[in-house]
């Protein structure tokens, strides 16, 4: 059992250790030290270790604007089945994965694959989450689509997630970067 032992303004801890007794020597100066280090270790890791403010994201406020406004654009294109401006919003590089199909990569693939759309009936988003930090960001999209496809009547129906990962621009406007949806 460990017990303290004072001698000389010093403090002896002394506790057995595998059938022999270890010996702490603290005191004076020495304690007053390691006490501090030990306290400024503390809130090192502490203040190293916080998780951040849930209510707040790596995003400014004018990014966020700014990403609002980029979807606005983007719904407006689906809606008038403006592929050629909607392909506009996709880095060169970008990638798109649909639902059990190849991925789809660059622009002009992009675009090539949303001109198999002839008429949107009807697109409605719904932006669940926008977080991001510097110049990536990301938004989770609900959302539910009719359309005609191109030589068919029949509507194709679709609805469900959307996750979308946006890189900014050296001009501050945000693109898709890669479009994944279920």
């Amino acid at each position: 059992m460990p017990y303290l032992h004072k001698q000389n303004g010093c403090v002896i801890y002394v506790r057995p250790h595998k059938g022999i007794f270890k010996l702490s020597l603290f005191g004076g100066e020495m304690l007053h030290r390691s006490i501090t280090l030990t306290i400024i270790f503390v809130m090192i890791i502490f203040i190293a270790c916080q998780r951040p403010n849930p209510d707040t994201n790596g995003l400014s406020d004018q990014d966020i604007a700014s990403i609002h406004s980029f979807f606005k654009s983007h719904d407006e294109n689906a809606l008038s089945a403006d592929w050629a401006a909607d392909a506009l919003l996709y880095t060169e590089d970008a990638i798109r994965f649909p639902p059990g199909g190849d991925p789809i990569q660059g622009r002009k693939a992009i675009q090539l694959g949303l001109e198999a759309i002839d008429t949107v009936l009807s697109f409605t988003p719904e932006i669940m989450e926008i977080d991001g930090c510097g110049d990536i960001a990301y938004a989770l999209v609900k959302y539910s689509f009719s359309a005609i496809l191109v030589g068919s009547t029949e509507p194709v129906i679709s609805s469900g997630i959307s996750l979308m990962i946006l890189r900014k621009q050296p001009n501050n406007s945000w693109k898709f970067f890669r479009v994944m949806w279920n």
